[in-house]
Parts: structure tokens; C-alpha cells; sequence
């Protein structure tokens, strides 16, 4: 019986392999009619320059879009699809091509602007802990030119999807409340960013009140506030108003109070 560890997916390991090698020769067949079919859309539309007219001159009948849509259309396929190809195929002409690299990592690496550095990126695998070796996936090329990667795997690309995925304000806000709610999360955070979020999570002085009203009770939170000389004094500021409004509250619903004030006067 076949080891379960032996097995990757519904095929043994071997079976694996041979389909990996089938279709790596596949893809190199794929990536070959990509490029054709981008050398095509060239002939059709060749690049050029912003604002540039066509090669030979003579004035278009067709517009780029409209020429490529129309050559999209009559194979079947979308006219993003055709663009795609023009374009890659524009950035990798014959000769610069690595066989055994995908279109897609090709498409990627596209955007390397200088051609010298993308000619050699290409020949510059970077290494997969997985396999072991130096080969090109979609992320290792999205690493390359700085992109997204669709996997993250360090802290500052797991970072980066985070940020991506809370864009939204009510998500980051359900996202945010889950993290504070783990020890082990506030532990990492700096003092000065606690108290950046503090005071962000308090301008409103309904939620302010009740944080201060709940600091204070706690007697070394308290004790340490009052030896600020700032906050010592608006305290007892705070309690002499207090002191006022009640007084003035007595006045107005104890007449016989008033009285008496009177008379004393």
C-alpha cells in the first residue's frame, strides 16, 4: 500500500513528477503561441511612441483599439487578452525569450524598464525553499519588479495584503477591534503607538470621558496623573467648576436657598 506522504493530491509522487514534466513541456508550447500570436497583434498594430503615427506614414483607417478588437473578435478571445500578448511580446523580442520561462513570468518581468537589467533578469532565477532550487513562479517575478505577490511570505508583504484587504473603513474597523482583543498583540506595540491609538480611539469626549472616569479609578494610574503639574491643576479646576454648577443648581430649585443668601448679604 502506498504511504499517504507518498501521495500528492489523487496521484502517487512519481505520477506527480511525470505530470510536472508534461507540463512544463506544455507550458514552453503555450508560452511559444503566446509570443506568435503577440508578434501577430505587432504586425497588425505596431507599437509606437506616444503620439506617434504609423511607420510607413500613411494615414489609419482604423484606430489601434479598434484594429486590435477586430483581430480579438476573429480568434475568439478578448481584446485584453490580444494586448497582453502585443505588449510582452513588444518588451521580449525573438532572441531576448528564455525558453523554460512562462509568458506569464515573461509579462511580468515586462515591466523592468531598462532593457539591459530585464534581459538579465531573466537569467536570474531566484531560489524556491520549497523545490530546492533556482526557478521562476508568478511571485518570484512579482518580488523582482516590486508587485503584489498573490502568496506573501515575509512580514512586510503579509503586511501589504493586510493593508490591501482593509481598505474598506468598516472592515479595518472589525479588524482592528479582533487584534486588540490579543495579548500577545499589544504586547509588540510600542508605547508611543499605544498612546497614538489611545487618543485617536478618545476625540470623542463621550468615549473620552468614560476612558478618564476608568484610568483614574486605578490608584497608581491616578497618583502618577496628579504629580503632572498641568493635569494637577485642571483637576482642581474641573472640581471648583463642578462646585459652581452645584451651587447654582441649588439656587435654582431651592428657592428658600436664595433667600437665605440674601438675607446674609
Amino acid at each position: 500500500m502506498t504511504d499517504v506522504a507518498d501521495r500528492i493530491g489523487n496521484v502517487t509522487r512519481q505520477r506527480y513528477e511525470q505530470l510536472v514534466t508534461r507540463a512544463k513541456e506544455l507550458i514552453a508550447q503555450v508560452a511559444r503561441a503566446q509570443f506568435a500570436l503577440g508578434d501577430m497583434a505587432l504586425e497588425i498594430e505596431p507599437m509606437r511612441s506616444v503620439g506617434g503615427s504609423m511607420p510607413n506614414g500613411t494615414d489609419d483607417l482604423f484606430t489601434v483599439t479598434e484594429s486590435l478588437q477586430m483581430f480579438a473578435d476573429d480568434i475568439g478571445v478578448e481584446r485584453r487578452t490580444v494586448e497582453d500578448w502585443r505588449y510582452t511580446a513588444n518588451r521580449w523580442p525573438e532572441g531576448r525569450r528564455k525558453e523554460g520561462v512562462s509568458f506569464t513570468v515573461h509579462r511580468i518581468l515586462a515591466s523592468v524598464a531598462d532593457e539591459d537589467e530585464r534581459w538579465a533578469a531573466v537569467e536570474d532565477a531566484p531560489f524556491n525553499p520549497r523545490t530546492g532550487a533556482r526557478q521562476w513562479t508568478p511571485d518570484g517575478a512579482q518580488r523582482v519588479v516590486g508587485q503584489r505577490v498573490d502568496r506573501p511570505v515575509t512580514v512586510d508583504e503579509k503586511v501589504q495584503a493586510v493593508a490591501d484587504l482593509t481598505r474598506d473603513d468598516e472592515v479595518a474597523a472589525q479588524v482592528a477591534t479582533d487584534l486588540l482583543k490579543r495579548p500577545a498583540v499589544t504586547e509588540h506595540v510600542t508605547p508611543a503607538e499605544k498612546v497614538r491609538v489611545v487618543t485617536e480611539l478618545t476625540r470623542d469626549d463621550t468615549v473620552a470621558q468614560q476612558v478618564t472616569t476608568d484610568l483614574l479609578r486605578r490608584p497608581a494610574v491616578a497618583r502618577t496623573a496628579m504629580r503632572d503639574d498641568t493635569t494637577r491643576m485642571l483637576v482642581n479646576r474641573a472640581q471648583f467648576d463642578n462646585s459652581h454648577e452645584t451651587r447654582d443648581r441649588i439656587r435654582e430649585r431651592t428657592p428658600a436657598v436664595r433667600a437665605i443668601e440674601h438675607t446674609i448679604e
